[in-house]
């Protein structure tokens, strides 16, 4: 404070707002000010082409954050893209996402110092997938106030990334065999053969399973997104209509992809064009791509050599053995 003396308030002063009054006084005489709200200053993995043997996941602030709710999974989940909203609902909720049924299993810590909250995943992620890290808005500084997002307002925090390929060899999908001609019902019989001829194995999550339409464009079905197929191992995909008409190999999977036929219907008047499309839509195998294969009546369609081209010369109508090459 000046060192004049203090007379006494006047009244203009008196009439000051109580709170004004007290800014202006702790502004005059040096008091403390309250320090700045902690914040959140980055948010790690983001982007693509992130390792699915994630390491770790996590959120680094400004200044410590209490640890209740970020060491628990309460505040802080790691969830797959498709269950953002879920997370969401989950981390701002009263009881929190510790019980969130689509979070990623991990291990939760926060840094000795307080400033990072981190997250390890139990299992590697699944490849090219997508992800999101969820931080709640209910998270707390350490000094009991609420933690703000990296633009100073309090709502939740979210990083969005997705995985690359898996460490170690590949897999090498092939559809070698598609029946588009079945007995009636068609839909009871109508398949395609998916083989894994590489050395890894090949995760079905996120792949689709399309045909080329009377007009050009795509039409597609999901695969079974826990779906892993061994190094290998041939499965049959068929519709959910699927009938079991035919002998398979003992331990040939069936997976379904369309609700009654496959893909709603292969057409019999015409060459029968299947792609496989990993998680990003590129295409990772195709049968009678271009429009090369046979029109195979009451018969399938085959690759002579299951690991050969996707050409016509390979190509050729045959009674058929879903699940063995």
């Amino acid at each position: 404070m000046s060192g004049r003396r203090a007379g006494p308030v006047s009244g203009r002063r008196a009439a000051l707002p109580a709170v004004i009054w007290a800014a202006a006084l702790a502004a005059g005489c040096g008091l403390p000010e309250a320090a700045p709200h902690v914040r959140v200053i980055a948010l790690e993995p983001a982007g693509p082409g992130v390792a699915p043997e994630l390491a770790e996941a996590a959120v680094t602030f400004s200044a410590p954050v209490d640890p209740a709710g970020l060491a628990d999974g309460a505040r802080l989940v790691l969830v797959p893209a498709d269950a953002m909203k879920a997370a969401l609902d989950a981390v701002e909720s009263e009881e929190g996402g510790a019980g969130l049924a689509q979070a990623v299993p991990a291990r939760a810590a926060l840094d000795a110092d307080g400033t990072r909250a981190v997250l390890r995943p139990d299992a590697p992620l699944r490849a090219h997938a997508g992800y999101a890290l969820v931080l709640s808005s209910r998270a707390r500084a350490a000094d009991g106030r609420p933690v703000l997002d990296a633009d100073g307002r309090r709502r939740p925090s979210i990083a969005t990334f997705e995985t690359g390929a898996a460490a170690g060899p590949p897999p090498a999908p092939a559809l070698t065999e598609v029946r588009a001609d079945a007995a009636t019902p068609e839909a009871g019989g109508e398949y395609a053969e998916l083989a894994n001829l590489g050395e890894g194995p090949l995760d079905l999550y996120g792949h689709r399973l399309a045909k080329r339409t009377s007009t050009g464009g795509l039409s597609s079905c999901a695969l079974p997104p826990d779906a892993v197929v061994a190094p290998g191992e041939v499965v049959v995909l068929a519709g959910g209509a699927y009938d079991g008409r035919y002998a398979l190999p003992a331990g040939t999977r069936v997976l379904a992809c369309g609700a009654t036929a496959l893909l709603g219907g292969i057409a019999n008047d015409r060459p029968p064009e299947l792609l496989l499309l990993d998680g990003s839509g590129a295409m990772v195998a195709s049968f009678g791509a271009a429009g090369v294969a046979p029109v195979c009546a009451e018969a399938a369609a085959v690759k002579r050599d299951p690991a050969g081209p996707d050409v016509a010369a390979n190509l050729a109508c045959a009674a058929g053995s879903p699940g063995a090459l």
